[in-house]
């Protein structure tokens, strides 16, 4: 049997000039890209990764021309016997524009969409969902929705509640305490049964943190998220940690396993985005490192429908009680990048399709496609 490899590398920059606003501590969204690679093999078998390009959108294109010209080019003819090899290659390959460019991010993230492509593909050629192709099965996953604002209303609650939502997790780390003000009114309206997770976007200063930590500490959550930077110092996260009467989650932003060994140490539940570090062949044994040392892994997932359902494999693949992270904002971008399963009561079950059951809808990007690069032999 011929061994599959890379024939074709689809790159589909997707842009909405006025997205629903949603404001976090570093700032508001007036505009909101999604960055999507498509992955095809000489019999035509196709796979669909996101590279995250949440912050700020025009970041995008710098990433679709990482793609294009640097390491699809190194990626035609590749067969996919051993995906983590690729990875590891490629990124020694780059170490060059790492020092001199100082890109550890971009290169990151191109490499772990890449990555969560080739996952993509080899499970649909082999015509099995990516959790089996991982060794696991169908699960219901509880699911929460992501980037509410504190200041929700009654009636914006019961909308997402009617969407499916049982759980929710509020944008925090302004500098205005009315923001805790609303965050205690919002959480004060859950059922008994819904919970709730905060997320402060490394908004806070340590002293801030410190005194935002006491204001809450009464409050039912599940976790407060990035309280401060990732760049903060040990003794920094130490100190806050030993003072939050909630446990603590990030990982979102941290670019190496070395990084989120350390973070072990403070941090509860580990976040990492599979289109931002690592990809399905570096998470998939993070995921398992975490849960053998006892802490919880729950993805972070927000941007298109791609990014989420490599986040329900994963999840469904590695165990334990890690929960789904789903963006509750208004997109049209996420409805272009394909359609999942949604939340019932408070759970969503990933679909027994091959790969991981989202095609996007390249006919139907139409305005919202503002770059479309092809990789592939004779395509200068």
């Amino acid at each position: 049997m011929t061994a599959s490899h890379i024939a074709r590398i689809d790159v589909f920059v997707l842009q909405d000039d006025k997205p629903a606003a949603v404001r976090a501590s570093f700032g508001t969204f007036t505009q909101r890209t999604t960055l999507l690679v498509k992955v095809q093999d000489q019999l035509g078998h196709c796979g669909w990764g996101e590279i995250w390009s949440g912050f700020p959108a025009f970041g995008a294109y710098h990433r679709a021309d990482m793609v294009e010209k640097l390491v699809g080019p190194w990626a035609l003819g590749r067969t996919l016997e051993n995906i983590p090899a690729l990875q590891d290659e490629w990124e020694a390959a780059l170490l060059p524009m790492l020092r001199l460019a100082g890109e550890p991010g971009p290169i990151a993230q191109v490499l772990a969409g890449l990555d969560c492509a080739l996952w993509d593909l080899s499970a649909r050629a082999q015509g099995v969902p990516l959790y089996r192709l991982l060794g696991g099965e169908a699960r219901p996953l509880r699911a929460y929705a992501s980037g509410v604002s504190p200041s929700l209303s009654r009636e914006q609650l019961d909308a997402m509640r009617a969407a499916g939502f049982q759980a929710f997790k509020f944008k925090a780390g302004f500098e205005e305490d009315s923001a805790l003000d609303d965050l205690e009114r919002t959480v004060a309206m859950l059922a008994a049964d819904e919970i709730a997770m905060i997320d402060a976007n490394c908004g806070w200063t340590p002293e801030a943190a410190h005194r935002a930590m006491a204001r809450i500490e009464s409050l039912p959550l599940q976790w407060t998220e990035e309280p401060i930077g990732c760049e903060r110092s040990p003794a920094e996260w130490r100190s806050l940690r030993a003072a939050s009467a909630h446990p603590f989650a990030g990982g979102e932003n941290l670019l190496s396993l070395e990084a989120f060994r350390a973070s072990f140490e403070w941090l509860d539940v580990i976040q990492p985005d599979l289109g931002k570090w690592g990809g399905v062949s570096r998470v998939v044994p993070l995921a398992k490192e975490v849960m053998a040392r006892g802490l919880r892994y729950c993805p972070h997932a927000f941007g298109s429908t791609v990014g989420l359902a490599l986040a329900a494999h994963v999840l469904c693949a590695v165990g334990g009680d890690g929960i789904l992270e789903m963006d509750a904002n208004p997109n049209p971008l996420r409805t272009l990048s394909g359609t999942f399963a949604a939340p019932l009561e408070g759970y969503l079950t990933p679909p027994a399709k091959s790969g991981v059951g989202v095609t996007p809808d390249e006919q139907a990007m139409g305005s919202y496609l503002r770059r479309h690069a092809v990789v592939a032999r004779g395509i200068a």
